[in-house]
């Protein structure tokens, strides 16, 4: 088996600093100063690791990406063949469910951001369109008969009221709040009921 290169072990590190600093004080107040303090590294080695600002930026852009596109693929998979959408409701909004939310707040940190780095655009909507793809996936299998317009509606309500419970981690929301949204996803994909 050959030993784990040091450059990649180190660049997920330092990347992995950057995304909590992203999450923690916007993409702006994500200083080389922060990052490097946060890896344990000194600030020329994100140079030597990441390259320049601009660098650090396309790579944290493809880092947020690949963990938001690694937890839609494992979401897709854990509702393969025959998910159901309270089960896609559950696996959402259970605490249990392994879950970053330094990914979603990185993320959300960086569509603000879009104007000043307009190549972030479109990586980050199509990583958001596979999400919706698979709320979609699951709620038109429940309800093969509802019109796809209302299909897609649902899949948007169901997708805003997860990021918005992700979007609230730093007040940290009393317990009830997760709940409450979880209840709002499974009356918002109830409503297809009526429909179908």
């Amino acid at each position: 088996m050959p030993r784990p290169n040091l450059k990649d072990q180190r660049s997920e590190q330092i990347l992995d600093a950057y995304l909590t600093c992203v999450a923690r004080f916007g993409l702006e107040g994500a200083t080389q100063e922060r990052i490097a303090a946060e890896a344990g590294v000194k600030r020329p080695i994100l140079r030597h690791y990441l390259g320049n600002k601009d660098q650090m930026v396309e790579a944290l852009i493809a880092y947020v990406v690949d963990r938001f596109a690694a937890a839609t693929i494992s979401l897709r998979d854990a509702l393969e063949p025959a998910g159901m959408p309270t089960d896609l409701i559950g696996l959402l909004f259970d605490k249990a469910t392994p879950n970053d939310p330094r990914v979603m707040l990185a993320y959300q940190s960086l569509v603000t951001s879009v104007a000043e780095h307009p190549t972030m655009r479109q990586p980050l909507v199509d990583s958001l369109a596979q999400f919706l793809d698979v709320i979609e996936l699951v709620l038109r299998r429940a309800y093969p008969d509802v019109s796809a317009i209302r299909i897609r509606a649902v899949a948007q309500g169901i997708s805003a009221t997860y990021v918005n419970l992700d979007s609230l981690t730093p007040l940290n929301p009393p317990e009830a709040w997760r709940e409450e949204l979880k209840q709002a996803a499974l009356i918002l994909a109830s409503s297809l009921e009526a429909r179908a």
